[in-house]
């Protein structure tokens, strides 16, 4: 199993790290992060590592400190580092970082393309140095094995070891069976297959028929002899035939080891010249010299041309095809012998015919390098698209060209406009305010409406500026807990912050963020929604105030049998006192002490239930939400209705949790909610009484409890309950079930948004006929 190469990325901002993750998430390589020096150092401790992207400015140790620290003890394994800084320096400053380790700078805000290719070039220089490592080490392997051979093998490991030292060869291990045990990568470049595929064949499975009983009688002699050697026929992975030199030794009583090489040029030259092998024979001096030219030739264009992954083509100035590699092959999708000779513009469409016609003029005419891209006239869904670069070579009587298809790169740009476009209608149809953010926090797009919200009269008012510019100091920590929600989470809703306009005046706004990935599931920016709720703001307020002031009207009759009960008293005591002067006697001094006190305590009771009704009608927008015990805002919400329920014969049942944990919010406007729900149990109970008169045991029972680390208050009653369709709507303002001029519909949603505000629920749990339960629910706070 390959073990990816290492790559330590070092910088102390994190959404710079994920940054660059995400730009080399396609490269094959395993990732060190670190967000200071010193985690730097402590990862990557006996690692060894192929490249470092070290930010330059961190606290603590900077970029040039760590390239330092970390190169002190690896001796001849440097590691080559790439700074990343966000200002231009001068020269000073320069050879510093290089006196550092520095190989090479990059420049925030970093390129994507840049940053993709440099990494690359030096994971090829990488992974160069790794193949020679394992390559001298599988020699002196071989070397060992071989020396205890016969004489003949002997002579042919050095053979053998030039071969593999200055050639691409395959190297493969296979058993008594053929099967492949081992294999080198210039053995998958050949076949066309990956290690892991061969290692699952056998040599057999490769070769074509005319070959296959050749190889076996050969694979016998092996056996017996020791040795093989033989040209043979395979078919490559690509579907086309070809041709290798098959050498073997044997390595145990079961292993063998082979040496293949690609000289399907060779077969294809020989077989030329069996046509020619009469005029061969007559000229077979300058043919040997020929010969080995070409094998030379052969070797060459195998290393450099057959097992690049970039299609080669050298085209004469006719435009016709003269040669071309594996990739070149694959690329047109024809057998190599279907393009030689043929026009390479056969294979490019109408449409950019003339682009390519324009880019071969001009190399030749200026005799500089060229780049287009084409369209193949293959009919293919997708179209096939190529990027071509091309220069003149052999003094003007050749055109070398270089191919890579980037159809997958133009779906992607062609998938983006699309979704460009489709956004950009939705961004000028919503008719809310939209922003687009990218991983920076910088503004990349907006809307009209939000625009007009950011009180901006041109997009590039806003546009390539920080999205904080229009947060206040302390609201951002709101939003930015709420981007990172949407990282983890993917969407965050109905977030209530201030918004700051171009003209620093302040709005009250909900935003929602939603988190925008690419096709393969990569972050590439956020979309925030703006709705301005400050008129909603104040219409609710209102609301909550004429609710309040409704149920104030609602139980004018109640309070004043409240303010009754204590006057009677007051009355009674008043009589009994008068009474006792009209008889002639003296009254005592504790008789008439006594009723005095009775006479006090009533109107002090009198005095606070009107003092309790002034500020439960007063508007509490200022009040500051607090700790609030709820079994005592129950206790307030009783004493302006307890006398009228007990008038009514309503029974009243309460049980209280004792020393509950505070509640944080507004005490106003949780008895608020709580009278609310008493008055519509109240309203329940009598309508059920008047549809059925000999219904006579009215009851409501308050009940606070713990449940799941939640504040749960049930208010019950056994009226006439709710019906399941109306459950679904009764939390809507202004919506009823009470008959016409009996209820606003409003205090029900308006309760529902208090608990809202206090991190709460309100459940609904009813049956017709038979009553109906409000369930409170509140997260109770560690704070």
């Amino acid at each position: 199993m390959n073990v990816l190469p290492n790559l330590l990325i070092v910088d102390d901002t994190k959404l710079n790290l994920r940054l660059i993750e995400t730009i080399i998430k396609d490269i094959r390589i395993n990732v060190i992060k670190a967000l200071s020096g010193a985690e730097a150092l402590k990862k990557t401790k006996g690692i060894e590592l192929a490249l470092a992207i070290i930010d330059v400015h961190m606290p603590k140790m900077s970029g040039y400190e760590l390239a330092i620290k970390l190169n002190e003890d690896r001796k001849e394994a440097k590691v080559p580092i790439i700074f990343v800084t966000a200002n231009h320096f001068d020269k000073v400053e320069e050879f510093k970082g290089y006196d550092s380790g520095a190989v090479d700078y990059i420049f925030k805000p970093i390129n994507d393309f840049i940053l993709q290719s440099k990494i690359k070039v030096f994971l090829d220089l990488y992974n160069q140095k790794q193949i020679i490592i394992q390559n001298s080490a599988l020699l002196e392997k071989f070397a060992n094995e071989l020396s205890s051979s016969n004489l003949a093998l002997r002579e042919s490991e050095e053979k053998f070891r030039g071969y593999v030292n200055n050639a691409p060869n395959g190297i493969f291990v296979t058993d008594e069976t053929g099967k492949y045990l081992d294999v080198n990568k210039a053995a998958s470049k050949i076949t066309g297959y990956s290690g892991d595929e061969l290692l699952t064949m056998s040599l057999w499975n490769l070769l074509t028929e005319d070959s296959l009983k050749e190889a076996q009688l050969q694979f016998e002699k092996l056996i017996n002899t020791g040795l093989l050697k033989s040209d043979l026929a395979f078919n490559h992975k690509n579907g086309a035939k070809r041709w290798w030199t098959l050498e073997a030794v044997r390595l145990s009583e079961d292993r063998f080891l082979c040496f293949t090489k690609d000289i399907t040029i060779r077969k294809e030259m020989e077989e030329a010249m069996k046509v020619q092998q009469s005029e061969l024979e007559k000229q077979n001096e300058k043919l040997t010299v020929a010969i080995k030219k070409v094998q030379i030739a052969s070797e060459k264009y195998a290393e450099l041309y057959n097992f690049a992954p970039t299609g080669y083509l050298t085209l004469s100035p006719e435009k016709i095809i003269q040669d071309l590699n594996h990739s070149g092959v694959h690329i047109l999708g024809k057998e190599r012998s279907q393009l030689i000779n043929i026009p390479f513009d056969k294979f490019i469409s109408r449409q950019t015919l003339p682009v390519f016609n324009d880019f071969f003029k001009n190399i030749f005419e200026s005799n500089t390098k060229g780049i287009c891209e084409i369209i193949l006239n293959k009919v293919t869904t997708p179209p096939k698209y190529l990027h071509i670069e091309g220069m003149v070579a052999g003094n003007g009587e050749q055109c070398l060209i270089n191919v890579v298809d980037i159809t997958e790169r133009k779906q992607a740009e062609q998938a983006l406009e699309e979704g460009r476009k489709k956004y950009k209608i939705m961004l000028e149809a919503s008719p809310d305010g939209i922003l687009i953010i990218n991983l920076r926090g910088i503004i990349e797009e907006i809307s009209e409406i939000g625009l007009e919200l950011l009180g901006a009269s041109k997009k590039g008012d806003v546009i390539g500026k920080h999205y904080l510019r229009f947060v206040p100091s302390e609201e951002q920590n709101t939003i930015q807990g709420a981007i990172e929600k949407t990282m983890s989470e993917g969407i965050a809703q109905n977030i209530e912050i201030t918004i700051r306009k171009i003209n620093q005046s302040l709005f009250l706004s909900e935003v929602s963020l939603t988190l925008i990935q690419t096709p393969d599931g990569a972050i590439s920016s956020f979309m925030i929604t703006i709705r301005d709720i400050s008129l909603r703001k104040k219409m609710e307020k209102k609301q909550i105030h004429a609710d309040r002031m409704a149920s104030l009207g609602e139980m004018a009759s109640g309070i004043a049998h409240e303010i009754n009960q204590p006057l009677n008293t007051i009355s009674l005591v008043m009589d009994n006192i008068l009474y006792e002067c009209s008889k002639d006697k003296s009254i005592g001094k504790d008789y008439l002490q006594k009723k005095i006190e009775k006479i006090f305590e009533n109107i002090i009771r009198i005095k606070n239930i009107i003092d309790h009704i002034r500020a439960f009608s007063r508007n509490h927008d200022e009040y500051i939400s607090t700790g609030l015990d709820i079994n005592t805002s129950i206790r307030n919400a009783l004493t302006m209705i307890s006398e009228q329920l007990k008038h009514q014969a309503i029974e009243l049942n309460l049980q209280l949790l004792e020393k509950p944990p505070l509640i944080n919010g507004n005490t106003f406007k949780f008895e608020q909610v709580i009278l609310n729900l008493l008055l519509n149990a109240k309203d329940a109970l009598l309508e059920k009484k008047e549809k059925q008169p000999a219904f006579s045991n009215m009851f409501i029972g308050i009940k606070s409890f713990l449940e799941n680390q939640n504040m749960v208050i049930e208010i019950t009653d056994n009226g006439t309950g709710i019906s399941e369709e109306d459950v679904d709507y009764i939390m809507l303002p202004f919506y009823t079930t009470k008959d016409t001029g009996k209820g606003t519909g409003l205090g029900l949603p308006i309760s529902y948004q208090i608990i809202k505000e206090m991190n709460g629920n309100i459940e609904i749990i009813s049956s017709p006929s038979i009553g109906t339960t409000f369930k409170i629910v509140i997260k109770v706070q560690n704070k």
